[in-house]
């Protein structure tokens, strides 16, 4: 045995029997609690972007295609609308496509980073790859950073719906829809999140959402072929296009945007280990086609709709433009079609860590845990969906949420990576290359400095924001 599998061993056991566990108790009430068809079947769908799940099975192995499209589904998602909208708040189009390749470069390095490691040290998922290598400390910030970033982008998906609602109820009723009281955002959203999306959330299995991934990659395409072709059809007023940032704080006001946008990290350990041919240069081949996808929807939706409205623009694109548009009215349908079934999907992974971080802290057995089980999904999802959507009527608009995850995805993107590489780089005997050693370490530090960074500097301009009144309520109608 080599000293990566000595090192990965211990930390495995130790993290569990600090909590008074072995994992073979965990893994019998893993296996017990969720059952080996449902495991199977949920694959599919949390590859796109929950760990806690294995991918798809390893005899038969995910062809470059498959891992190529669930990275690109891990990518595009809500974050879409608000692009537009930041790369005009960081100075214009050139300044957005800039930051997007910085970013799209850092971000497919820390995926080869983690696949990496993943290897080392033979383990599958974002959370085990962080635990393993960095220390059970490490694995429970990881876990509590995943739980934030889910929730704060289910938190996101209510948002978008009240605001493409808000545009049906506009087209149907008029500007004054909202004095009818069953037509205001609250109740709208309220009404919609509680009858769709929550019965959605309760149940174990996710197995029949396994279709979700395809509607959401095509309202996503759909919404970005809207966005460009209505350009070219004009009919909006000439827009005041923002060339230049006016300060130089201003170019970072893309980055939570590209951050939130970017972030698939979570989902690439497992679609890593579920390949077909598992090797750095598959994956490489496979980062490279999913990130050129990934960038040309981003551009081409955050181009044209800067161009279309420019400063003027909202944080949700698709609501800067008429009501009566059927053709936007079809993409507003696509989307929260598919806001309304990947919301579970998140707060499937959330719950997932929080009930198995739960399990280790309370200490429970193979026979409490499943007997307990029902009881903890229902008050997990209940508490869950609460207050996201509590949250969502409270919040203003999806810029001030993404400008939060925004920096807590930079976490994934960087931080973890990091400190990944240089525990990695540590732990393994010297090599003979000792240029190549110090080179890891101080791509290690610089990932862990900048991701700190981005971190704190997206938390305070956003609690700025929102103290000067930037991040103000801006609904279609608003009843005094």
């Amino acid at each position: 045995m080599s000293i990566q599998e000595d090192i990965s061993s211990a930390r495995r056991a130790s993290a569990y029997e600090s909590f008074g566990e072995t994992p073979a108790n965990v893994a019998t009430a893993s296996t017990e609690s969720t059952g080996d068809h449902a495991a199977e079947d949920n694959s599919v769908i949390v590859l796109k972007s929950c760990p806690q799940i294995q991918a798809s099975r390893r005899e038969r192995g995910t062809p470059l295609a498959g891992a190529v499209f669930i990275v690109v589904n891990a990518c595009l998602g809500a974050g879409l609308l608000n692009f537009p909208a930041a790369f005009q708040g960081a100075g214009g189009n050139a300044v957005g496509v800039s930051m997007e390749v910085i970013f799209l470069v850092f971000g497919a390095v820390a995926a080869l980073i983690m696949a990496y490691c993943s290897d080392l040290f033979r383990v599958s998922t974002y959370q085990d790859v962080v635990q393993t290598v960095c220390g059970h400390n490490f694995g429970i910030l990881c876990d509590l950073a995943i739980i934030l970033y889910t929730f704060g982008t289910c938190i996101t998906f209510i948002i978008i719906v009240g605001d493409q609602v808000d545009k049906v109820m506009q087209w149907a009723a008029g500007v004054d829809f909202c004095y009818h009281w069953y037509m205001n955002r609250k109740f709208t959203m309220s009404v919609i999140s509680i009858l769709i999306i929550l019965p959605l959330c309760i149940p174990k299995d996710i197995g029949f959402q396994k279709y979700a991934s395809f509607l959401g990659v095509a309202s996503i395409l759909y919404v970005t072929v809207i966005v460009s072709v209505k350009y070219y059809i004009g009919g909006y007023p000439t827009a005041d296009v923002v060339t230049s940032p006016k300060t130089f704080t201003d170019v970072f006001i893309a980055v939570p945007t590209v951050c939130f946008g970017f972030q698939y990290h979570i989902s690439a350990v497992p679609v890593y280990a579920s390949m077909r041919k598992r090797n750095l240069g598959s994956l490489s081949v496979v980062m490279f086609f999913a990130m050129v996808i990934a960038m040309l929807v981003y551009t081409v939706t955050g181009v044209y709709g800067g161009l279309t409205f420019g400063s003027s623009v909202t944080s949700d694109v698709l609501l800067s433009y008429d009501a009566n548009d059927i053709s936007v009215t079809i993409g507003r349908a696509a989307l929260t079609l598919d806001i309304l079934t990947s919301y579970p999907i998140l707060h499937f992974c959330g719950r997932t860590v929080l009930d198995g971080f739960y399990v280790r802290w309370r200490r429970l057995s193979a026979e409490d845990n499943l007997r307990q089980e029902f009881v903890r999904r229902v008050v997990q999802t209940m508490a869950w969906f609460w207050l996201s959507l509590f949250f969502a009527i409270m919040i203003p608009n999806i810029g001030l949420v993404i400008s939060v995850i925004g920096g807590l995805a930079a976490v994934f993107i960087m931080v973890f990576p990091g400190f990944c590489l240089i525990q990695a780089v540590l732990l393994q005997q010297p090599s003979d290359n000792v240029h190549k050693d110090r080179a890891l370490l101080v791509l290690g530090v610089l990932y862990v400095f900048l991701g700190t960074l981005i971190l704190g500097e997206n938390t305070a301009l956003a609690i700025i924001d929102d103290m000067n009144g930037k991040n103000s309520l801006k609904q279609i109608c608003t009843v005094p």
